[in-house]
């Protein structure tokens, strides 16, 4: 339980600091994740399961990846908009599978088309940014670090961490205290403004700081 609790707390601790920097990372990760998944998912849903399609299917998958990771790695704004549109398109596709439409190509393909073109709309019209960012990982940091300090306050035990997750352990104990609340929202707010001056450091926006000048 003690190692578990410390491991709980560095990790929610570095997610905390540094959770802008590991979401870059994580980013050309998920878009070869999602870009295999739309484009096996996406061709088996047009051509059907066949062998011809199952080998196109692998082909698509593993093309739409590269795109997608190497768009993620280079363009970072562009990529968060482009996998806006990637899940706007999986998810409506997916809404025509469940509704019985799978035999129906020409449908689904309309569907996914609709969804990526809300998902674009969306993605480019409203202030995705690294703000978005700040505050997720900010607050799943914070509740791992109080995951911890609660394992070892005997407040959650390890079979409630395994049966219910972390997170949702965590969040049923904040519900009943307003004060562990108030430490979650507190420390979140602390994680990241932490952030965002390791942000503006790596960006270079410090540039503008006052410099004496040399006579």
């Amino acid at each position: 339980m003690l190692v578990f609790a410390t491991g709980l707390m560095l990790v929610g601790g570095i997610l905390a600091v540094y959770g802008q920097r590991l979401f870059r990372i994580m980013l050309p990760i998920t878009g070869l994740i999602v870009g295999a998944m739309v484009g096996f998912g996406g061709v088996q849903a047009i051509f059907g399961s066949g062998a011809i399609s199952l080998t196109i299917a692998i082909l698509m998958a593993i093309i739409v990846a590269i795109i997608m990771g190497l768009l993620s790695f280079a363009f970072y704004g562009v990529a968060i908009t482009v996998l806006m549109a990637v899940l706007g398109a999986t998810a409506l596709t997916y809404l025509g599978i469940a509704l019985g439409l799978e035999d129906n190509g020409f449908v689904l393909t309309l569907l996914g088309l609709s969804g990526a073109v809300l998902g674009l709309a969306y993605g480019s019209g409203s202030q995705i940014s690294v703000t978005l960012v700040f505050t997720v990982t900010a607050m799943l940091g914070v509740a791992l670090i109080l995951g911890g300090v609660f394992l070892f306050a005997g407040e959650v035990t390890l079979d409630q961490l395994h049966d219910q997750g972390v997170i949702r352990s965590v969040l049923d104990t904040v519900d009943q205290s307003f004060l562990w609340f108030f430490v979650w929202i507190a420390g979140s707010v602390v994680a990241m403004n932490v952030q965002a001056k390791i942000a503006m450091r790596d960006f270079g926006l410090d540039a503008y700081a006052y410099v004496e000048s040399k006579k």
